[in-house]
């Protein structure tokens, strides 16, 4: 029930049908009887009108005539009176006798309540009811001027109070004087104010007692009608049990029967909708669930394990499966099943989709619906497993073939309404997104594990420097991440191609003899290497270049990527797989970054070995040379000067002969300190293994002390590994210093020392010999300080060098950590 139909309010008595009713047929009556009342009321106050100041205005007239006939006899005397004011003596007995006669005349006509005054022909007033009055000019007024003019009449007017009254004027005969009389207005009509209240009565009752009738009959006509707006407002609130009882026999009667047959069927359609209602709120709160589920978990067993098992649970089936798609080889696989027998699953799992009813449906693009088996004689396969009525749904997304839904009971016939179609089409859709993502996810991850092998090979290869291990290491990575079948690299030596390292789920190429294959176009590896281009095999069974590596017979796709240094091609990795169509061109872009790397790494390890070679060359070429230099020169002077000793001792000069031979032994000396020297450093001290200070420590006991100095190590600070680098320049700086100091300096002592701290390392190598002038220019041939200067630098440390002539030499060296 809608809010606005439960929300509306109750109609108004003047918008209901007896308020219509009434208004209707008692407003026009009401209106005429008003109209009439209200026109016989103002008649009659018109007539009252006219009679009451006619009345007035012919007893003016009279009283005036009468007047005039019993003062005649006085007018000249009253007028002689009015000029000498006499008139106005309230004492004079003339006065008094007119007034008399007057008053006698007047005021018993005029009654209680009114006036009379008599004004002569200037307008002033000579006679008047009160006597007050007597004397005034009031020419001014109409009234005044109307009966000195000669008429007789009457109006309806107001006093010098307010007071409405009725003015009538008559001239009096045979004199100049006029009568005027004035009486009020509610006075003369007080007799006719209760034949008016009784006509406003009559009218009220005239209107009231129509409306009152009307309104009773109304109400009797008009009670089924309310009845029945509360019965429909009760429905309209969803109370649907409502039925009245009209007995008019009329056709409010047939409405009510009518409004009952319509409750009872709404009641029954309300029922039904219900029932509806539920079941569709179940469809789609197993949608939902599905929904939910999809967007939930990339985990393609669990969304399909639970899409199924609410699909039984909510049309009711008691057997059900669901079948993907293997697109390369066009065979469907059950994913996941319900209430199969192991028989069957045996017999129809991984059949090729076009002998199977599930494939037919897919391939169809359209479900297949069997709501009775006796009609489908021809479903053997539903037969064998005692289906009475199957649904079969292709799941698809967009154009792309996935797999089927498929839902049967073994309970008798089952008729699929249109609601349960369109769930099956929505499940089946929603199922359908599931696999992609899921299929999607899979994929992605792939090229997550592809660019992380991306990663660690370049990490890895990088401090790699043999060929041999590099090669070993970057086939392992690849191989564990990607899981490819076979995994292997071959090099270009001599126009062949050497695998030299591979591996594969059945066969170590490492453990066999070198496979070579020549650079030409007979094999796939052989035309990679021969055109530097990549070459993707989707079915070697379809791929005349390909030839299968011992022991490998599951390879269904291949691809060989060049591996390529300054555009030479080095060599060539490939990847093999037991699916048809493994490889797509993302494989080949990764597989391409892949074989950069290797080719960079294998470059280097050869660059490195060579740099090994030539290093060791140049260590042998100084050697020679410092041997030639130094140790063969001193062994050619203790050679001339033990021949000068023996022909001066031959001669007999013993003298001279013992001064060469001095020489000779410091000849010889220097000589075994050269030596010495040469002989540490062929056999340097393991600084990885000891440490900085053990190595300092091994070469001042091996060289310095042998060599007849005195050495001092001093260490301050924590003693704590350092970095390689840091290690390998600090004690390369401390052993030009100690050479320096050993062949040039004629130093007996010679001392080092080294800080540690947490932030920065400092080494001191000090010695008493003769020094040198550090602003003078290097002598000629001198590497020593060179060497220092440009290690210090590599090292980002301070170097100091201080020394004089005569004041021995200190060597510093500060290094932040």
């Amino acid at each position: 029930m809608s809010p606005e139909i439960r929300n509306q309010p109750s109609l108004t008595r003047m918008h209901s049908i007896r308020g219509k009713i009434i208004g209707w047929s008692l407003l026009p009556t009401a209106i005429i009887l008003i109209i009439v009342a209200w026109a016989t009321f103002y008649a009659y106050q018109r007539v009252t009108e006219e009679l009451v100041i006619e009345r007035d205005r012919e007893l003016t007239h009279l009283i005036a005539g009468e007047i005039g006939r019993e003062v005649t006899k006085y007018a000249e005397l009253l007028s002689i009176l009015a000029r000498k004011q006499e008139i106005y003596d309230r004492s004079s007995i003339t006065y008094k006798v007119v007034i008399d006669q007057i008053g006698s005349i007047a005021q018993p006509r005029i009654g209680e309540g009114g006036c009379a005054y008599l004004v002569n022909n200037a307008g002033q007033i000579i006679y008047h009811s009160e006597s007050s009055q007597v004397g005034q000019n009031i020419s001014a007024q109409p009234v005044v001027q109307r009966v000195l003019d000669g008429k007789v009449g009457a109006l309806r007017t107001h006093d010098a109070q307010g007071r409405e009254i009725v003015a009538s004027f008559a001239p009096v005969p045979d004199t100049n004087w006029g009568l005027i009389t004035e009486e009020s207005w509610q006075v003369l009509t007080r007799s006719s104010q209760g034949y008016q209240r009784a006509l406003v009565f009559l009218m009220a009752l005239g209107v009231l007692a129509p409306a009152i009738a009307i309104t009773i009959g109304v109400r009797r006509i008009t009670r089924p009608i309310t009845e029945l707006t509360n019965a429909a407002q009760e429905i309209a609130q969803g109370k649907f049990n409502q039925t009245i009882n009209v007995s008019t026999g009329d056709e409010l009667e047939e409405l009510a029967g009518q409004f009952n047959s319509m409750a009872t069927q709404l009641r029954a359609s309300y029922q039904n909708l219900e029932r509806k209602v539920a079941d569709r709120t179940r469809e789609l709160a197993a949608l939902n669930t599905i929904a939910a589920s999809v967007n939930e978990s990339l985990d393609l067993d669990q969304t399909l394990n639970r899409a199924l098992d609410e699909m039984l649970h909510l049309l009711k089936m008691e057997v059900g499966e669901i079948r993907l798609l293997e697109s390369e080889r066009d065979i469907l696989t059950i994913q996941t099943q319900r209430g199969l027998s192991s028989n069957f699953i045996q017999h129809s799992d991984r059949r090729p989709a076009a002998e199977t009813p599930q494939g037919q449906a897919l391939l169809a693009c359209q479900p297949v619906l069997c709501e009775d088996i006796a009609h489908h004689l021809d479903q053997e396969w539903a037969q064998e497993e005692n289906l009475q009525a199957f649904a079969i749904c292709p799941l698809r997304v967009k154009d792309k073939q996935l797999g089927t839904l498929s839902l049967a009971t073994r309970r008798g016939p089952r008729v699929f309404s249109q609601n349960e179609r369109e769930l099956l089409h929505a499940v089946s859709d929603q199922i359908g997104v599931a696999v992609e993502n899921a299929r999607l996810f899979e994929v992605e991850q792939r090229r997550a594990d592809q660019f992380q092998v991306i990663s660690q090979v370049g990490q890895k290869i990088a401090s790699i420097l043999a060929v041999d291990e590099l090669l070993d290491e970057i086939v392992r990575l690849v191989k564990e991440t990607l899981g490819y079948y076979l995994v292997g690299i071959g090099l270009i030596e001599n126009d062949e191609i050497i695998i030299k390292t591979g591996t594969g789920q059945t066969v170590e190429i490492q453990n066999l003899a070198p496979i070579r294959f020549e650079v030409d176009e007979t094999s796939i590896l052989s035309w990679v290497a021969r055109h530097g281009e990549p070459l993707r095999a989707p079915d070697v069974t379809q791929e005349p270049r390909y030839r299968p590596l011992p022991h490998a017979h599951e390879t269904r796709s291949e691809l060989a990527v060049p591996l390529k240094a300054k555009d030479v091609v080095i060599g060539v990795l490939d990847v093999q797989s037991k699916h048809l169509n493994a490889f797509d061109e993302k494989d080949m872009t990764v597989l391409q970054s892949l074989a950069h790397q290797a080719a960079i790494a294998l470059e280097n390890a050869r660059l490195y070995q060579r740099a090994q070679q030539l290093a060791v060359m140049e260590e042998r070429n100084r050697l020679a040379r410092d041997l030639h230099d130094s140790v063969t020169q001193s062994l050619y002077g203790v050679t001339l000067f033990a021949e000068a000793a023996g022909r001066l001792l031959s001669a007999g000069n013993v003298d001279l002969a013992t001064e060469h031979l001095q020489d000779l032994q410091k000849t010889a000396q220097d000589a075994l300190r050269e030596m010495r020297l040469l002989i540490f450093e062929l056999r340097p001290p393991l600084l990885g293994e000891n440490g900085l200070a053990m190595a300092l420590q091994a070469r001042l006991e091996a060289v310095e002390e042998r060599a007849g100095l005195e050495t001092t190590f001093r260490m301050e600070g924590q003693e704590q590994r350092l970095p390689p680098e840091i290690e390998e320049g600090l004690y390369r700086v401390a052993q030009e210093a100690l050479n320096n100091a050993l062949k040039h300096a004629q130093a007996q002592q010679i001392q080092v020392y080294l800080c540690q701290q947490l932030t920065r390392v400092t080494l001191e190598v000090s010695d008493d010999g003769i020094g040198f002038d550090v602003a003078a220019p290097p002598r000629r041939g001198g590497m020593g300080l060179r060497s220092m200067t440009e290690r210090a630098a590599q090292l980002g440390a301070k170097l100091n060098i201080c020394s004089q002539p005569g004041k021995g030499t200190c060597v510093s060296v500060e290094v932040h950590q």
